[in-house]
């Protein structure tokens, strides 16, 4: 029982800290040009990492698989946020919006295609229940959107499922904290590469923030990219792609949330309505995937 209210429990701190994150960064962005923030808050979050690695003397030497664990940090969240903000200068952010929420369906699929696992019939119904209230949420989308900036979305969104189903397959035997650490210390080389070339040496002159959108820029990354990955791969080590996956419908929830609660933001009946139905849904996985563990228990 205790070990899937855990897994739960990580895997919602995790859409948390997405969803924060997300706000956050929303914010930084008033006076950080998006190529620049990526690093930036990347780097804030490998001195979080390396600072937890310091203090729980945890070794990031002889990591196993230590050359796939830092290339899937250049897939994600490296090459998938670089096209996800580049994407976000070509399309309204409610396209981008309803385009992410597709990642829970699309991780799914993808774990029952390589994977080959098998989700029972209530957990595809609760799945169905929760984007159904997404789509509460993000509404309709407006129709000003380019192709580009929908198929560098649509790619970004591939990259971060495919993550999901390459660091499953891996099946990691190192601790969390220093492959996630390795995974973000290698998207910061590939962001300040990929700035430098974009942008030149004197990229990070051209910042002009005031202190609030320094400490959103900051407390963004650190929750964003170093928390919400190391509890999602916490989450992730111990349950299928498939439910993890379907965990990632209450971003939008406390992406809405905190938008109301720090931007002054409105929330309308319908999107209330939807966040109430994703919670819902989340609460009926939770718990019967805790009646199942305790079957489980039982009969072994």
């Amino acid at each position: 029982m205790f070990a899937s209210r855990s897994r739960s429990a990580v895997l919602i701190g995790a859409a948390l800290c997405w969803g924060l994150g997300t706000v956050l960064s929303k914010n930084a962005l008033g006076g950080f040009d998006a190529a620049v923030l990526l690093p930036f808050q990347l780097t804030c979050s490998v001195v979080l990492l390396g600072t937890f690695v310091f203090i729980t003397g945890a070794s990031v030497r002889g990591i196993e698989h230590a050359v796939r664990i830092g290339a899937l940090g250049v897939l994600n969240p490296g090459i998938a946020y670089a096209l996800g903000l580049t994407a976000l200068a070509q399309i309204d952010a409610s396209v981008s919006v309803v385009i992410w929420a597709t990642e829970p369906v699309l991780i799914v699929l993808l774990a029952f295609a390589f994977l080959h696992e098998r989700l029972p019939l209530w957990s595809v119904l609760c799945l169905a229940s929760a984007m159904a209230g997404v789509a509460l949420i993000v509404g309709a989308p407006s129709e000003a959107a380019s192709l580009t900036g929908v198929v560098l979305t649509f790619t970004a969104v591939l990259a971060c499922a495919l993550y999901s189903i390459f660091l499953r397959r891996m099946e990691l035997t190192d601790g969390t904290l220093p492959v996630v650490f390795l995974q973000q210390a290698s998207a910061l080389a590939f962001a300040l590469v990929m700035l430098f070339v974009a942008k030149g040496v004197r990229s990070w002159a051209s910042v002009d923030v005031t202190s609030l959108q320094m400490v959103s820029a900051i407390t963004g990354g650190a929750l964003y990219y170093g928390a919400a990955f190391l509890l999602f791969v916490a989450g992730l080590r111990r349950t299928s792609v498939a439910r993890a996956g379907m965990f990632l419908t209450l971003i939008p929830v406390f992406g809405l949330m905190f938008s109301a609660l720090l931007l002054g933001e409105t929330m309308d009946a319908r999107q209330f309505l939807g966040s109430m139905v994703v919670i819902g849904s989340m609460a009926v996985l939770a718990v019967r995937e805790a009646a199942e563990f305790r079957r489980v228990e039982i009969e072994a």
